[in-house]
């Protein structure tokens, strides 16, 4: 009866030891959990939503490599103590499970948002009636290739435009972004090269956006058969009908002031009965042209946040635009807005190219003649 007693006494104490690991398990779960709110807290205080893309970079490396790394160090504790705390053995185990399970998470998480939605290219489709042409345009939209260097992922996207073949490709802006040992003048050349295989019938139109502005020392014919439209315009017959484009400069683009003066001249000495497509790198102006007579703006540099939170929406997107006007085709008063999310990642600072829950993308933009109503 003794060793019975004594056996109940041991497997108790067994139990309670287990019920103490968990315990403690729980505890350095919630002491690591206040630790990484307070580093994100102090990252949004430094200014990483500005945004400061020096901050963006601490914060990613934190949350998806020192973190996992102090998570696998709780793992690893565990499995050690799981050596010499024999009658707590399976609980160690388990814990340490958990917490090596979290961290491969994160580092797989890592992984997809540095090297696989990156380059997860979307093509998106539009359709738009309208009564000023007589027939079927396909106008593609592309923004922020935004490339660090020229690679299988930038030859990709150009493969992708043939194979898609429009009638009109219209870029507004940020071609590259180059990280070292990458330059301006090793990449630039590749760039231009598969620009010129993809040259449509009625051309490829671009506006400057931030991170090119080598390009602004290059003669218009250097660029060809790539045409820069910075606060001019060019008509194009098509059919019986036209298309008026107007580009922006960069800065008439991230201020509806100074853009509303390029803008109504050009409307002023524009057909009315011409399709107007406005375009511009940021898509600040489009607050100010609600009311003008406008088909269709078009622009990119918000990236659509580049990182979508479930909930929130798109972290940061440096624009004075509403957050959920950040990517995607929406009426916006008399014009309707496109605004990309872009084909390439941000690479300031070297950031790597980042993306959640807001793939790369181009959009096709189908303008298709109104049917008559009988």
């Amino acid at each position: 009866m003794t060793e019975l007693t004594g056996l109940g006494m041991t497997d108790v104490a067994s139990r309670s030891r287990s019920g103490r690991i968990w315990v403690w398990g729980s505890l350095i779960a919630l002491v690591i959990g206040l630790y990484v709110l307070v580093r994100n807290y102090l990252y949004i205080q430094d200014g990483m939503l500005a945004p400061n893309f020096t901050i963006i970079h601490r914060a990613y490396d934190f949350n998806l490599f020192e973190l996992p790394l102090i998570l696998f160090g709780v793992a690893g504790l565990c499995l050690g103590l799981a050596v010499t705390w024999t009658s707590s053995r399976r609980s160690l185990i388990w814990v340490a499970g958990i917490y090596a399970f979290l961290g491969l998470d994160l580092f797989l998480l890592r992984y997809y948002v540095t090297y696989v939605e990156p380059e997860r290219l979307v093509v998106r489709q539009v359709r738009l009636e309208t009564p000023k042409l007589d027939q079927t345009v396909r106008i593609l939209h592309i923004a922020d290739i935004q490339a660090g260097a020229i690679g299988a992922y930038q030859e990709s996207i150009f493969e992708r435009i043939q194979e898609l073949q429009p009638d009109l490709i219209i870029n507004t802006g940020d071609f590259l972004q180059v990280v070292a040992p990458a330059t301006f003048e090793s990449e630039w050349p590749k760039l231009h090269a598969l620009i010129e295989k993809v040259n449509p019938r009625y051309g490829s139109y671009a506006v400057f956006g931030d991170t090119e502005r080598e390009l602004y020392r290059y003669q218009p014919e250097a660029l060809r058969p790539l045409v820069m439209l910075s606060s001019r315009q060019q008509r194009i017959q098509v059919g019986q009908g036209a298309i008026s484009l107007h580009g922006l400069s960069l800065y008439q683009s991230k201020s509806g002031q100074w853009a509303m003066r390029s803008i109504e001249q050009w409307l002023e000495q524009s057909n009315p009965n011409d399709f107007r497509i406005l375009f511009g790198h940021s898509p600040n102006y489009a607050l100010s042209v609600a009311e003008s007579p406008i088909d269709l703006c078009l622009a990119g540099h918000t990236h659509g946040g580049q990182v979508n939170l479930p909930f929130y929406g798109a972290l940061v997107i440096d624009s004075e635009i509403p957050r959920e006007w950040a990517k995607g085709f929406r009426r916006v008063g008399i014009p309707y807005l496109n605004v990309s999310a872009g084909a390439g990642s941000n690479r300031r600072h070297g950031l790597p190219p980042l993306r959640f829950n807001c793939p790369t993308e181009m959009t096709l933009i189908e303008l298709v003649p109104m049917r008559t109503i009988r």
